[in-house]
């Protein structure tokens, strides 16, 4: 009995130490992920019952990592993963296979980035099916840790899509993890199509599938050998985003080909573009040219002319106090008038030299007034062409000039920074309504455009002297778009590295040029013509101004005459009529020199 206690205690000792060798090697296996990866969090998970006591000693090699997580709940595993510094390295300890999964729906997705070292003990074959399975839930990165043998070992996958599972080391795992996805064999991508200059081109007859957008999304997948599969919404002529999120939510495509603003309700690519919105409005209208018949009575005109006649009638008095030491200013004053109305000014109260000299001085300080007078009318009818420009959202409403959006659009204004002013007259219609008259600068309506669209509207309109149409300058709606798809979608990340290096090149600023200039190519657009600067023949509504004042002015000449007409009879019927006596006398007319 003595001897079979010995032999017993001297089996468990062996054991402990083929177990204490594996949990070694897994702590040693660990430390060198956290190395290589960079790792600033770590968190163990196991389920109830389990101990995460012995994988405390991992903290004494793992210097560099500020925060270790260890968990034994799933509710807590999940709060753990909102927002925890990265990279994140996760151990799921001892869990079946179907539990494992569970636990990765439940994962926020942004753990998808993150990687994963899955300790067990199991076959070949279920490992390899639990490996297609996470790489379905958008979870690539995964290395396994099998200790079903007298030492541990390492497994991890292919690569993608032809998965088998691979005996691995950490630094094989390194390496792999980022040549995933570079040959994808040809695997299809089914990306979601609409027309939305300039971020799609969408002309399926030519065949054509351009816009800047698109364009930097078919290089990616040419690039990892994918092979671009266009869906088309049901109205893809024009923008119809809803169309494509709506085929999103059913699986039937794998990402949009358009950048949207961000929406918790999808999962989005990395955005490291910045787009705002501005409401697009029409220039100044020009004024009517019945303006100009009112244009020159401006208040600066009014108070050079009361300048004018108080300066020389003030100068004539003083002349004429210091001759002969009276006051007579409204005399004076009385003459200037005169003198602007019909007559010429006589300075009869001044003689002699002083008369002459009077003379010059006031004929000169005329020609300086009237010189002034000519350049501000020149100003006037210069630059008060157009009426007040649209400088406000406070003028837009007054102006009740509506603002057509989409249903998308609507949407999306509701979440941002929209102001409260504006949906007093902004419009929901048909995509189809927006670009009919969007695309002639039907000037009846202001619409709302980002800040890619507006360089592509300036574009359009770079031959006008002046353009149609202008932004508001006053910026709504800030975003960072990026592309929507499905939450499992495995290349999500390595499409926004893409994104990434393309906008720090600038290539994402040069494919925007060019659908510029080939969305006018193909006629989605027209360029606006320039004016033509040549002489035309008059109109007449060229004469429609002087004839307005010829009208008006033999108008007030003809009242003027019959109101005279009328007090010369009033005055003569309080007296009797001579015989022969015409009841209007027209000796009156005489009275005046010019007749």
């Amino acid at each position: 009995m003595g001897k079979f206690n010995v032999l017993l205690s001297l089996f468990n000792a062996v054991v402990q130490l083929v177990l204490g060798d594996n949990h070694n090697k897994l702590s040693l296996s660990i430390a060198a992920l956290n190395r290589g990866l960079e790792s600033r969090t770590n968190i163990f998970y196991g389920e109830d019952g389990q101990s995460l006591e012995s994988y405390a000693e991992v903290m004494l090699t793992l210097n560099h990592v500020p925060s270790i997580v260890l968990s034994k709940n799933a509710s807590q595993l999940i709060r753990s993963t909102v927002n925890p510094s990265k990279p994140l390295l996760m151990v799921l300890l001892q869990l079946e296979h179907n539990r494992t999964r569970q636990i990765l729906q439940q994962l926020p997705v942004e753990t998808q980035r993150a990687d994963f070292l899955i300790v067990g003990c199991d076959t070949a074959a279920n490992w390899l099916h639990l490996l297609a399975t996470l790489w379905q839930l958008g979870y690539p990165n995964v290395l396994i840790s099998n200790g079903s043998q007298s030492a541990s070992q390492l497994f991890t996958s292919a690569a993608y899509p032809n998965q088998r599972l691979l005996p691995s080391s950490v630094e094989h795992y390194l390496w792999a993890r980022r040549h995933w996805f570079d040959d994808l064999g040809g695997v299809a991508v089914r990306v979601g199509l609409y027309n939305n200059p300039p971020r799609t081109l969408v002309y399926p007859e030519q065949p054509l599938f351009a816009g800047y957008a698109l364009l930097l999304l078919r290089a990616f997948l040419a690039h990892r050998n994918a092979r671009f599969v266009p869906l088309l919404t049901s109205n893809y002529r024009v923008y119809s985003p809803n169309d494509c999120l709506q085929l999103l939510r059913a699986a039937h495509c794998d990402l949009c080909g358009d950048l949207f603003a961000y929406s918790a309700n999808y999962s989005f690519t990395d955005s490291y573009m910045y787009l705002y919105a501005n409401i697009l409005i029409a220039n100044a209208r020009p004024k009517s040219k019945n303006s100009y018949l009112w244009a020159a009575l401006q208040l600066r005109s009014w108070l050079l002319l009361i300048f004018y006649v108080l300066v020389v009638s003030s100068f004539v008095s003083l002349v004429v106090w210091l001759q002969r030491r009276r006051l007579e200013f409204g005399k004076q004053l009385l003459q200037v008038l005169g003198s602007l109305l019909a007559g010429k000014l006589e300075l009869q109260a001044v003689v002699g030299r002083l008369h002459y000299m009077l003379i010059v001085i006031i004929t000169l300080a005329g020609l300086l007034c009237s010189t002034y007078y000519l350049a501000s009318l020149k100003t006037i009818l210069a630059t008060g062409l157009y009426e007040p420009q649209i400088e406000s959202f406070e003028q837009l409403v007054r102006e009740n000039i509506s603002l057509v959006v989409g249903d998308y659009d609507a949407t999306v204004l509701r979440s941002y920074d929209f102001p409260d002013i504006l949906w007093n007259i902004t419009r929901v219609v048909p995509y189809e309504f927006i670009v009919t008259h969007r695309r002639v600068f039907d000037a009846s309506y202001a619409y709302l455009a980002h800040s890619d669209r507006l360089l592509l509207f300036r574009f359009q309109q770079q031959y006008m002297a002046k353009p149609r149409m202008r932004p508001l300058p006053i910026d709504i709606m800030h975003s960072l778009p990026g592309f929507p798809m499905r939450r499992e979608w495995l290349l999500k990340f390595k499409l926004s590295e893409t994104l990434l290096n393309c906008f720090s090149s600038g290539l994402l600023q040069k494919l925007a040029a060019d659908t510029d200039r080939q969305t006018i190519h193909i006629g989605y657009l027209s360029l606006m013509p320039a004016e033509q600067f040549r002489t035309l023949p008059l109109t007449l509504d060229y004469f429609g101004m002087p004839l307005k004042l010829l009208v008006a002015g033999h108008g007030l000449a003809l009242v003027s005459l019959l109101c005279e007409l009328l007090w010369q009879r009033q005055r003569r019927g309080s007296r009797p009529l001579a015989l022969g006596e015409s009841p209007i006398s027209w000796t009156w007319l005489t009275d005046f020199p010019l007749l």
